[in-house]
C-alpha cells in the first residue's frame, strides 16, 4: 500500500477526522477576511463638517459660536468641511459671512475661509466610534483611509518570500508561528493609540499570511485525493462567511476597538487548538526521514478515524518517500526550474506572461471593488453584505462553467464582461438619495463576473503550465498577483483625485485587454496537463501555426496523433519494432513525420480505422 492509498482509506473510514482538520484550518481563511473588511468598514466615510469658525479674527469652536452669536442670514455649517468659515460682525451685532460662499468650501482658494483643523462627525448612531473618527481621516488626512489597507496588503505581498519555509521547518511549525503573529498584532491593535504604531502592527498582521498557505497545504496532505476538492472549497467558504458577517459585526458593535476584539475572540479560540490538535504532515516527515514521528502521527490519525489496522499495510521503512532524493536536490531545484530551453521557449514565455497578466488583473480589480465602500450601494455595511453573499453563487457558477464550456471561454467571457461593465458604470446615472438603483445592478453583475474569473484562474493557470516548472511559474504569477492586491487600495484613491471616474475606466480597459490576451492560451478541459515544456500545446490561433519549434499546425492534429500513438501501443510487439523510434516522441516534430504516422494509421485493420475516424469526428 502506498501513501495515497493509506490516506484514501483513512479519509473514507473517518469523516470526523478530515472535517475536524478542515473546520479548524478554515478559520485561517476567516481571519484573513476579517482583517480586510472589518478594517475597511472602520475607515468608512462618515458625514462631517468643520468644527471651527473665525469670528473677529479669533478661531472659536463652532459650539461657542452658536451659543453666543446670531447670524444675519440663514447659515449651515454643514457646507463647510475642510475650510472654516470667516465672519464679520455688523452694526446690529449679527454675524455676516465674509464674501459669498460659492459651494467651494473644500478648496484652498475659497474666499472667506481658512483651513480647518478640527471636525465634528455625524455618524448614523451617536455612539458610533470608528477609526476614521478617532484619527480624523478627512480632508488632508483622507489618504489614511486607504493607507490602512495598503500597509496590510504590503505585508501580505512580502510574506510570499517566506512561504518556502514550510518545506524547511515543517507545515505545522510555520502555520502556528505566523497565525499567532497575526493574532498577537490584532490584539495589540485594540490597545495601541498611536496611529504610526497602528500602521506597523497592521503590516505585521499581513506578514502572517503564510499561515493561510500552510493551511491549504496541510488539507492537501492530510485528506485523501477523492475528498480534496470538497474540503478545499470548504476552506474558502469560511472566507465568504467572514466577508458577509463583517458587515454585521461593524454595524452592531459601535466601537471599532470592540470589533477588533471580537475578531480576536472568534478566531483565537480555534487558534488555541492548533498546537495540541493539528498534526504535522506525515508526508513531509517521511520525505525528511523522520519515520518514527510520522508513524506516531499516522497511528493516532488511524485510531481517530476508526481504522487502527490500516497502517499495518503501509511499509514505513520502505515506501515511495524513502531515498526520494528530494533533500539532495533541493539546493539545485531553483537552478533547474528554468533551464535555458525553457527561458527561450516562446510557447512557455507567452503562456506564463498571459497567465501572470490575468492573475494580476483579476486580483487587482477584485480587491479594488472590495475596498470601494460604495461600489454597489451607498450604504457601506449593505455594500459589504451584498459583496460577500455574491461569492457563494459565483464559486458554484465558476465550477459549472469551467466543466461545461471550458476554462478558456470562461476566462475570456467573464474578464471581458467585467471590463465592459466597469467602462459603462460611470455613464449610468446615480442618485445620491437612493441606496439601491440601476447602478447597483450593474455593479453586482461586474463584481460577480470578476469573482468567477478570480476563482477559475487558479485552475486554468495550473493546467496550462508544465509540471516541471509549474511551482516556480505559479510562484512568480502569485507574487505579481500579490503586487496587484497591494496596489488596489492605494491606486484607486490617487486616480480618483485626478478624475472621479478614471479608476473605473482604467480598470475596465485593463480587464478587457487581459481577457482578450487569454485567447492566446490553449484550452485545457479534458486534456492531460503537460509534464514538460516540450509537451506544451502551441499558443495562438489554432487556424494558423505561429511558426515556433513546437507548433504543429492545429490542436486537432495533436489530438489525432496522440490517439494514433495510443493505438500503436496496443499493437503486437513485432509491429512496434518495425516503427520508427522518432514516432514515439510527443507530437511536435516535422510535418513529414506526421504524414508517415497518418499513413501508418490508414494501413491498420478496418475496425481500428473506423474507430479512429469516429474519435476524430468527436474531437472536431
Amino acid at each position: 500500500m502506498n501513501y495515497e492509498e493509506l490516506l484514501k482509506q483513512i479519509s473514507k473510514s473517518g469523516p470526523g477526522y478530515r472535517w475536524t482538520i478542515t473546520i479548524l484550518l478554515s478559520v485561517l481563511s476567516m481571519k484573513s477576511a476579517f482583517d480586510m473588511f472589518v478594517t475597511n468598514l472602520a475607515t468608512a466615510s462618515v458625514p462631517f463638517h468643520c468644527a471651527q469658525a473665525i469670528v473677529d479674527n479669533q478661531t472659536l469652536s463652532w459650539t461657542d459660536v452658536l451659543a453666543n452669536n446670531s447670524f444675519a442670514l440663514n447659515f449651515s455649517i454643514e457646507q463647510f468641511t475642510c475650510r472654516a468659515p470667516r465672519f464679520w460682525r455688523g452694526a446690529d451685532g449679527l454675524l455676516n459671512l465674509e464674501d459669498d460662499f460659492q459651494n467651494n468650501s473644500s478648496s484652498a482658494a475659497a474666499t472667506g475661509t481658512e483651513k480647518c483643523e478640527a471636525w465634528q462627525f455625524n455618524p448614523d448612531h451617536p455612539d458610533r466610534w470608528t477609526m476614521l473618527i478617532e484619527y480624523e481621516m478627512v480632508c488632508d488626512r483622507q489618504y489614511l483611509n486607504d493607507r490602512m489597507q495598503t500597509v496590510l496588503q504590503f505585508g501580505v505581498f512580502l510574506s510570499t518570500l517566506v512561504g518556502p519555509l514550510g518545506d524547511l521547518l515543517g507545515r505545522k511549525t510555520v502555520l502556528v508561528a505566523f497565525c499567532y503573529l497575526n493574532l498577537a498584532c490584532n490584539l495589540a491593535v485594540v490597545f495601541v493609540k498611536d496611529l504610526t504604531a497602528q500602521m506597523v502592527l497592521r503590516f505585521f498582521m499581513g506578514c502572517g499570511d503564510p499561515a493561510l498557505l500552510m493551511g491549504l497545504i496541510l488539507i492537501t496532505e492530510l485528506v485523501g485525493e477523492n475528498y480534496r476538492s470538497l474540503h478545499g472549497n470548504m476552506f474558502w467558504m469560511t472566507w465568504v462567511v467572514a466577508y458577509s458577517s463583517s458587515a454585521a459585526i461593524s454595524y452592531y458593535m459601535l466601537n471599532w476597538r470592540h470589533q477588533m476584539m471580537a475578531v480576536v475572540v472568534i478566531t483565537g479560540l480555534s487558534f488555541a487548538t492548533y498546537i495540541p490538535v493539528l498534526p504535522e504532515s506525515p508526508r513531509w516527515l517521511l520525505t525528511r526521514g523522520k519515520t518514527r514521528r510520522a508513524e506516531k502521527i499516522l497511528r493516532q490519525v488511524c485510531k481517530f478515524s476508526g481504522c487502527p489496522n490500516a497502517l499495518d499495510k503501509f511499509e514505513l521503512t520502505d515506501n515511495e518517500f524513502v531515498n526520494s532524493g528530494e533533500d539532495s536536490a533541493s539546493s539545485r531545484r531553483i537552478l533547474k526550474c528554468l533551464p535555458k530551453e525553457n527561458i527561450f521557449n516562446a510557447d512557455y514565455l507567452i503562456t506564463l506572461a498571459v497567465v501572470t497578466v490575468n492573475f494580476f488583473t483579476a486580483a487587482f480589480v477584485y480587491h479594488a471593488m472590495c475596498f470601494q465602500r460604495d461600489f454597489i450601494t451607498l450604504d457601506p455595511y449593505l455594500n459589504v453584505l451584498i459583496s460577500g453573499l455574491l461569492e457563494v453563487p459565483a464559486y458554484l457558477i465558476a465550477w459549472q462553467m469551467i466543466n461545461r464550456i471550458g476554462r478558456k471561454p470562461t476566462t475570456v467571457i467573464t474578464m471581458c464582461f467585467c471590463g465592459l461593465g466597469l467602462i459603462l458604470m460611470p455613464f449610468i446615472p446615480r442618485d445620491p438619495s437612493v441606496v439601491f438603483q440601476a447602478h447597483s445592478c450593474v455593479a453586482i453583475a461586474v463584481k460577480f463576473s470578476i469573482t468567477v474569473a478570480y476563482s477559475e484562474l487558479n485552475v486554468y493557470g495550473s493546467e496550462v503550465l508544465p509540471t516541471t516548472v509549474r511551482s516556480c511559474s505559479l510562484f512568480f504569477a502569485f507574487s505579481v498577483m500579490g503586487l496587484g492586491q497591494f496596489m488596489a487600495p492605494e491606486l484607486g484613491g490617487i486616480l480618483s483625485q485626478v478624475y472621479p471616474h478614471l479608476p473605473s475606466l482604467l480598470y475596465g480597459s485593463v480587464t478587457v485587454l487581459a481577457g482578450l490576451a487569454a485567447l492566446l492560451l490553449p484550452e485545457s478541459r479534458g486534456r492531460a496537463m503537460p509534464n514538460t515544456v516540450a509537451q506544451m500545446r502551441p499558443v495562438g490561433c489554432r487556424c494558423g501555426g505561429r511558426g515556433g519549434a513546437l507548433s504543429t499546425g492545429s490542436a486537432l492534429n495533436d489530438d489525432v496523433i496522440s490517439i494514433d500513438m495510443e493505438q500503436r501501443a496496443e499493437q503486437p510487439k513485432e509491429e512496434e519494432d518495425d516503427e520508427d523510434d522518432s514516432s514515439q516522441e510527443y507530437p511536435g516534430g516535422s510535418s513529414d513525420e506526421e504524414e508517415i504516422k497518418l499513413q501508418k494509421k490508414s494501413s491498420k485493420p478496418k475496425s481500428q480505422s473506423k474507430q479512429s475516424d469516429q474519435m476524430k469526428v468527436e474531437l472536431a
